[in-house]
């Protein structure tokens, strides 16, 4: 008899292991079908009124229908009632919603009425209703553009908000993984505001314990917990460290760095995928000095550094241009660094074929984002992904030159992702390098060999303008470091130089934050997010900065 219960008992674990299995793998891709949903919702309102209120109802009715027959193969009997709170404040929204479509019709049907005796009036004076008719198209044209500004800042407040509301949300269910245990109730009792958010965070609650979990861990549940971001700025620390030791341990006239770091993508990747062992063996989602260490150790294993001093003939250029060049003797320290792909740790890391299928799928592009979220922290909007090659408006024409945004575009591209990082109102629809180059053109934007005249950046976009230069050259790492930090703390928008600025070689980024003594960017030329790991601090020549209205 007890062999039987035994037995039993075994069977039953099975098969819970199985319900969660199949719950995730068919929850996997909820946030980025509801995001994607949102979005058209979104793009196709006429007016800030309908784009909320209908988002909001749209956006319930859908994830309301996908908690209800998802969550119940968890047991949770809370969802019950975030279901009634759901179709209570639908119901509001709808009775708020007629309320606002009978005011509308009803003064239609006085504009109506008034339009009748215009008419009257206007057959008595055919000259007056021309003019009349000019003067309301102008308005109407007026009212249009009116009404599409506003649409426009109230969808940027929808998303700003939302973000906000999200962060929270996500930070309470991480500390449900902790042990928190009335997570949808202490949501709902936050009000029916955020509760279209609050059901979709509760659908990716669901995933925490999965590989999907490692796109929440970005975000902070209390002033000292340890964030992936947080790690991935340790990570940029000591590598520019261990840079700046191998430069002090060997004397050198000058140094080359050659080679590129891991895409941070492929190190998250490889850290999620070992952590789960292919069955979900570790969440992800949070971070303590053990999964730490184990995340450093993955690092260094896929950044290899080496470096050699060569004694070498170089080629100077004299004092002055009538000087001519001339042959020097240099010690010259160069630095290598090899890094590994996703596809070399996998054979050096012998990962197992629930692993691999695990890559593949967060190797996917849908959730290209949702990466950016994890590495860029709060800097998770498109632009972080805005590029001067390989996008649509590579070839667009810098001014009356030859030359393309992919040729030389890195500093326009720079501005532009600055501009939309400030969250400034655009007058191109929609805003991006290509459009916003485009612009600068119409307004004498660039001189004969595409240089760019900064006070065209005032003209195409009237909230952001250009107002100062600043000189790095011959200035110490430190004090490099101390004026970057200075004008960006005073809420400048800073596009830095970091090739040294020398004829045919410059290359412009932009800067989006600073953690310690990183400096994180978006790179128009690359995926890159650390300045100074990626390019020779000594390099670093200058710097231009913006002011946003």
């Amino acid at each position: 008899m007890a062999d039987i219960k035994t037995k039993d008992l075994i069977k039953k674990d099975v098969k819970v292991l199985n319900k969660a299995v199949v719950g995730t793998e068919k929850l996997k891709d909820n946030l980025v079908s509801t995001k994607q949903r949102v979005s058209n919702d979104i793009n196709t309102k006429d007016s800030a009124y309908e784009t909320g209120s209908d988002t909001i109802i749209g956006t319930s009715e859908y994830v309301s229908s996908k908690v209800v027959k998802e969550v119940p193969k968890y047991g949770s009997k809370n969802v019950k009632t975030t279901k009634e709170n759901i179709v209570k404040s639908k119901e509001k929204l709808r009775v708020i919603k007629e309320k606002h479509d009978l005011r509308k019709e009803s003064k239609t049907i006085k504009s109506t009425g008034k339009g009748i005796k215009n008419t009257t009036k206007g057959i008595k004076d055919s000259k007056k209703v021309a003019k009349d008719a000019q003067k309301i198209a102008r308005n109407s044209a007026k009212n249009a553009r009116r009404t599409y500004q506003m649409a426009k800042e109230a969808t940027k407040r929808t998303i700003q908000t939302t973000k906000v509301a999200i962060k929270t949300t996500i930070s309470t269910i991480k500390l449900a993984i902790a042990g928190t245990k009335a997570l949808i109730s202490a949501l709902i009792a936050g009000g029916w505001i955020v509760l279209v958010i609050v059901v979709v965070i509760c659908m990716i609650g669901l995933l925490c314990s999965s590989i999907f979990g490692i796109f929440l861990s970005g975000s902070k549940t209390s002033s000292n917990s340890i964030t992936m971001t947080d790690v991935i700025a340790e990570c940029n620390q000591e590598f520019s460290n261990k840079l700046q030791t191998i430069q002090d341990q060997n004397p050198h006239d000058d140094y080359i760095l050659d080679g590129n770091m891991a895409s941070w993508k492929d190190v998250l990747i490889i850290y999620t995928v070992k952590q789960s062992n292919g069955l979900n063996q570790q969440e992800v989602v949070t971070i303590d000095n053990s999964k730490k260490t184990i995340f450093k150790q993955i690092f260094w294993d896929m950044n290899e550094i080496t470096s050699e001093v060569k004694n070498e003939t170089v080629t100077e250029q004299g004092a002055n241009a009538l000087e001519p060049p001339k042959q020097v003797q240099k010690r010259v320290l160069h630095i290598k660094i090899t890094s590994k792909s996703i596809d070399d740790m996998k054979l050096k890391y012998h990962l197992n074929p629930a692993q691999l299928d695990q890559i593949k799928e967060l190797s996917d592009e849908q959730y290209a984002s949702l990466w950016s979220g994890v590495i860029y922290g709060a800097d998770e909007g498109e632009y972080t992904k805005w590029r001067q090659k390989g996008a649509t408006w590579s070839n667009i024409k810098i001014g009356n030159t030859s030359s393309t945004i992919g040729d030389i575009g890195c500093l326009v591209t720079s501005i532009a992702i600055l501009i939309e990082k400030s969250g400034v109102s655009t007058p191109m629809v929609p805003f991006n390098p290509g459009t916003f180059v485009e612009a600068l053109n119409t307004k004498g934007g660039f001189d004969d060999k595409g240089n760019l005249q900064y006070a065209a950046v005032n003209k195409a976009v009237p909230e952001f303008r250009y107002v100062g230069h600043v000189e790095l050259r011959n200035k110490t790492r430190e004090e490099k470091l101390s004026l970057i930090k200075q004008y960006f703390e005073q809420g400048y928008y800073l596009a830095v130089e970091v090739k040294g600025a020398t004829p045919g070689n410059q290359h412009w980024v932009a800067v989006t934050g600073i953690n310690g003594n990183n400096i994180i960017i978006v790179d128009p030329a690359s995926n890159r997010t650390d300045m100074w790991s990626a390019y020779e601090w000594n390099k670093t020549s200058q710097f231009n900065y913006f002011k946003a209205k």
